[in-house]
């Protein structure tokens, strides 16, 4: 009986070694990579992926990595689901993983739907009046929620994804005022009431849902339109503050607050870096964020902002133009550089190329060179349309290294940056061609220089 019992006892607890060795693992294979540095996101924590000289990296996750995830690979974002005790093998051909992005294993079916749902289209018509705007999204987020029912996942994902749609699409809400007027000619066009009402009943204050970088962006968007909407003209510091006075007085749950709160200062300093309000911001940003680790990401930033003050060594640099010359920072010693960071699919930037093309044909004459920066994924899209627009300035693309937008922490584009001719930094940020001011602090610095 014993003997039984005994062997009974055995497969049992074989059986719970089993499952409690079980184990979630990422495999991931690149091919044909130029050597570009895959990282993963995931529950805000950023996870180097070491690959070896075959592109191949393997990685066991701890019991708290999984959930939504992100790909960064190179300019790329993918969208991962990462599944407790399931395996998921990723394959990336090239090195633009969108669109060139496979997916294996038992943990693949929700990572192929994510990645099914990233290549629908997404084009919003920005010339639709504001509720017709609203109509737009809303019949957008349905499509993708009766595509979402076609799936045969569990109820857990499919509530979560159905929040994830939401506030994905409210993502877009932000830029809506400014490329509405851009798009119908209306640069006084101010928002309504009731398309303000309406944006009001789609805050939800639920913490839970802050693992969602879709969420976390969707609110911010939410929040930002309307604190903004009765600003007269862009102030990046009049903005913040807004910001900061509507999500202390209108929201309640105080984790939600403080994400808020963090986002927006750590946007400013981004944008402004360490101005003169930011003695101001920080009171706010003290007061209401304590959570470590935002607190190190923010001071961290603050000191790379240290970085890029006035008087600074520049950046260098490799970028290359349309016939694959490569240019450096050091190819333009010896005369003022005017650097424009953009891409061609930017709505403001192709605003301000027509501003940025009449500084370069005024100040043609002058110890200053205009370079346009393209940022596109795409380098066949930029030279399509460099060829067609021939202009006078240099014309470089970025290509896949990022350095160079870290280095200046450019996180919205067009950026621009005035660099002296001995190689330092003049101003990271500099007023937009479309400001008046802009032409008067150039011709300061060269008549100061001659």
């Amino acid at each position: 009986m014993m003997g039984k019992f005994g062997g009974i006892l055995l497969i049992l607890i074989g059986l719970m070694w089993c499952c409690n060795t079980r184990k979630t693992v990422v495999e991931l294979n690149l091919i044909g990579s130029s050597g570009i540095k895959p990282e993963i996101l995931v529950n805000g924590s950023e996870r180097p992926v070491d690959v070896n000289e075959s592109g191949y990296a393997k990685l066991v996750m701890g019991d708290k990595e999984n959930g939504y995830a992100l790909l960064k690979y190179g300019k790329d974002r993918i969208p991962l689901f990462i599944e407790k005790d399931k395996s998921l093998v990723i394959y990336v051909y090239g090195d633009q993983a969108r669109g060139n992005t496979r997916f294996e294993g038992n943990g693949a079916p929700k990572n192929i739907y994510l990645s099914s749902l990233e290549s629908k289209n997404k084009s919003f018509d920005y010339e639709l009046d504001g509720m017709e705007f609203l109509q737009q999204l809303k019949e957008q987020v349905e499509e993708q929620m009766y595509y979402l029912d076609t799936m045969e996942f569990d109820e857990e994902f499919k509530g979560m994804e159905r929040h994830r749609i939401k506030f994905s699409a409210y993502t877009a809400l932000e830029n809506y005022p400014l490329y509405h007027a851009w798009s119908t000619g209306n640069k006084d066009y101010q928002l309504d009431t009731t398309f303000l009402a309406t944006l009001k009943t789609f805050i939800k204050e639920d913490e839970k849902l802050l693992v969602l970088k879709e969420y976390q962006e969707g609110m911010a968007s939410l929040v930002s339109v309307i604190s903004s909407s009765r600003l007269k003209e862009y102030d990046a510091y009049k903005q913040v503050i807004a910001q900061f006075e509507y999500v202390i007085h209108n929201l309640s749950n105080s984790t939600l607050v403080e994400f808020l709160i963090d986002h927006y200062a750590y946007n400013y300093l981004l944008g402004a870096g360490a101005d003169e309000h930011m003695d101001e911001i920080l009171k706010t940003y003290d007061k209401y964020v304590k959570d470590a680790r935002m607190r190190q990401r923010f001071y961290d930033g603050y000191e790379r902002c240290m970085k890029i003050v006035a008087g600074q060594p520049a950046s260098n640099f490799v970028f290359t133009d349309v016939a694959g010359q490569a240019f450096r920072l050091e190819d333009f010693r010896g005369k003022f550089l005017f650097i424009n960071v953009w891409a061609t699919w930017g709505v403001p930037c192709r605003s301000e190329n027509i501003y940025w093309e009449k500084l370069e044909k005024e100040f043609e004459e002058e110890n200053i060179v205009f370079v346009a920066v393209a940022c596109d994924n795409d380098r066949a899209i930029w030279e399509k349309r460099v060829r067609e627009n021939p202009k006078g300035e240099v014309q470089l693309y970025m290509g896949s290294d990022r350095s160079f937008m870290d280095f200046y922490m450019i996180r919205g584009i067009p950026r621009f940056i005035l660099i002296s001719p001995d190689g330092r930094i003049i101003n990271s940020d500099m007023p937009r061609p479309s400001n008046p001011e802009t032409a008067k602090i150039l011709r300061s610095y060269l008549k100061d220089k001659n």
